[in-house]
């Protein structure tokens, strides 16, 4: 059944062949009249020149045997990539007495080098009208626009044909014509012109702000957004021709090269953006590595081109640079949105925001490598889907920014609580080991050394009962001695309650600080005045770190400030003690005796408080003022 099927498909061959070249033969010639513009459908027709060397006459006579292939001229002919001369004809007939001005038109946004001829049916003859191409001077275009204008002028009762000669090779072969009265076909140009200033505002404006964000905060994301913009607005600006007209007008075979460069630039650069957005590293994400590599690769393919220019033209270099830079932009879409929701899963929610940014760009983009393809024909997007997915990538993405922003900074907050509260622990930790060293050193001074003095002491006030005819030196040495063990008990009980305050947890803070203040003004030279308002009893911790700090600027006062007077306040006010301790000695150096101990301990024992300390001091006294927030924990009054 299957072989009589395919025996009947080999008897229509013949009669599909001929109605295709009856098809073929029925490419009418466009009647000219006093329209502004001309439909072509039906009215063209292709020739492909794979050998490259047909000539004008060839290509007539192709056209006489009904070998031209009919195309739509109203929409766009996509043919994919192409490595090989194209020869566009038609037929124009002017139906007036009197001479006609038109344009000819094809709106490409790039063509290496198109040739038109003009062949008359009165006389027979074949004249070369004019040559226009990226290739060439952008001063030598027949008129001075994006698009490939030939004025032309069709004489009363004029029958000619027009043949173009395209040579897209290395590229993608899309193709509209166009023909109409002058004002008619410029008036079309406004609205190209209309939409992209419409779309260079909002990319000026992206650029302008990215760049004042990278010299404002530093933020490296901006400068690769900003350099990443004018990489895109290249690409956007060649795509839709006007790389020729504003950027680069002679450029000559570079020009060849400008959408694979600054499309692959721009992926690269992209990529780069989003490991900063995404804040992709090698801890966070089992694809950076990957991603790295792909970006670099990148970055390579991105400056390939240049290296081509030093050798002769090679079809196969153009295939080459043509297919990488087209498929690297699909790919380069795939690894960002995996790469985006990778860190998404990982907790970085924001990311979703750079996926909605990056889904128009994603839908433009395919649609216009289908396109560069030949897959589909016109964009999905008017003008062009990637100045529309660019675009809405640029608004959206700088609404990102700001969110970024903003969860970097509450990520950054609460980091800095988690490392405040990791700190804070580890300074209790410390001060807690202190507490329980000291506690160790006063139990050992008291029970052991302690108790060895007074056992001294004993026996040698015993001893001096049974030496009472010593001699009056000898006694007085004597005395002496005893006198120094005396004191070496009172400063062992001293030191002793100094490093564990005796009572503490029964006197609390105000009694300790009062007790301490009582044995200095009996035992010192400086006379102490105490004066409080102090109303509630705080946790032990607390009030021991205080202890500490005023027992630490006293000891410093009677120790070094030769004063004679000096007063220690304690001020609870509103949710704040202040601690005021003031001398009126010789002063310090500020700048040197910070690194004291002391003073360095105080330092450390307000910052953990969560206080702040300043320090007032000159030759004629010293003022040292410290500010500790405190929480009603509901404690008992003092």
């Amino acid at each position: 059944m299957n072989n009589g099927l395919f025996r009947q498909l080999l008897r229509l061959l013949p009669f599909i062949g001929f109605i295709t070249a009856a098809h073929a033969n029925d490419i009418r010639p466009v009647l000219v009249d006093s329209s502004a513009t001309y439909r072509l459908n039906g009215h063209i027709g292709y020739y492909e020149d794979t050998t490259l060397t047909a000539a004008p006459e060839d290509v007539l006579a192709h056209k006489q045997a009904g070998r031209l292939v009919p195309i739509n001229g109203d929409e766009y002919v996509s043919l994919g990539y192409t490595d090989s001369y194209y020869w566009l004809v038609v037929d124009l007939e002017n139906t007036l007495t009197e001479y006609v001005d038109l344009f000819l038109s094809i709106p490409s946004s790039s063509i290496n080098l198109l040739e038109l001829y003009r062949w008359n049916a009165k006389d027979s003859t074949l004249t070369f009208v004019s040559r226009t191409g990226d290739r060439l001077p952008f001063a030598e275009r027949p008129w001075p626009v994006w698009e490939f204008l030939f004025p032309i002028r069709l004489e009363g009762n004029e029958l000619s044909t027009w043949l173009f000669k395209v040579d897209k090779r290395g590229q993608n072969f899309i193709i509209k014509t166009q023909l109409g009265k002058r004002e008619a076909i410029l008036q079309q140009d406004i609205s190209v012109y209309s939409a992209f200033s419409f779309y260079a505002g909002i990319f000026a404006f992206a650029l302008l702000l990215n760049v004042l964000m990278y010299l404002s905060v530093g933020d490296r994301i901006h400068l690769y957004y900003a350099l990443y913009i004018c990489c895109s607005v290249t690409l956007v600006l060649d795509e839709v021709g006007l790389t020729k007209q504003w950027l680069f007008t002679d450029l000559g075979r570079l020009h060849d090269y400008v959408k694979s460069i600054s499309g692959t630039l721009s992926c690269a650069l992209l990529i780069q953006v989003m490991q900063l957005f995404t804040n992709q590293t090698a801890a966070n994400s089992r694809l950076y590595h990957f991603t790295n590599y792909y970006k670099y690769l990148l970055w390579a393919l991105g400056i390939a081109p240049f290296f081509a220019l030093l050798f002769p033209i090679d079809i196969r270099v153009e295939k080459a640079i043509f297919y990488s830079s087209t498929v690297q932009g699909i790919v380069s879409m795939l690894v960002i949105m995996v790469c985006v929701i990778d860190r998404i899963r990982s907790g970085f929610i924001i990311g979703y925001y750079y996926l909605l940014a990056l889904l128009p760009l994603m839908i433009g983009g395919v649609n216009y490598v289908l396109q560069v393809m030949g897959i589909v024909g016109e964009q999905l997007f008017k003008p062009n889907g990637v100045i529309v997915g660019f675009a809405a990538e640029v608004v959206i993405l700088s609404f990102a920014f700001t969110l970024r922003y903003n969860f970097l900074k509450r990520e950054k907050a609460q980091l800095k609580k988690e490392n405040d509260r990791i700190r804070q622990q580890a300074v209790q930790q410390v001060f807690q080991a202190q507490e329980d060293e000291r506690d160790r050193l006063a139990k050992d001074l008291h029970d052991d050394l302690g108790g060895t003095l007074s056992v001294i002491r004993l026996k040698v006030t015993d001893f001096q009962q049974k030496l009472n005819g010593m001699q009056p030196a000898e006694q007085e040495s004597f005395n002496e001695t005893i006198n120094l063990i005396t004191r070496a008990c009172d400063d062992l009980r001293e030191i002793s309650h100094s490093l564990k305050p005796k009572f503490f947890l029964e006197n609390g803070l105000i009694g300790t600080i009062r007790e301490r203040i009582s044995i200095l003004n009996r035992a010192s030279a400086v006379n102490f005045e105490f004066v409080y308002q102090y109303t509630q009893r705080r946790d032990h911790e607390t009030e021991l770190s205080i202890y500490r700090i005023v027992n630490e600027l006293i000891n410093n006062i009677t120790k070094h400030s030769c004063a004679t007077q000096a007063t220690v306040q304690l001020v609870e006010t509103a949710g704040m003690l202040i601690i005021i301790v003031e001398d009126n000695g010789v002063g310090f150096d500020d700048r040197e005796t910070p690194d004291g101990i002391g003073l360095k301990n105080v330092y450390s024992r307000t910052q953990y408080l969560g206080g702040r300390c300043v320090i007032d001091t000159n030759k004629n006294g010293t003022t040292i003022t410290i500010e500790i927030p405190l929480q009603d924990d509901g404690n008992q009054t003092n």
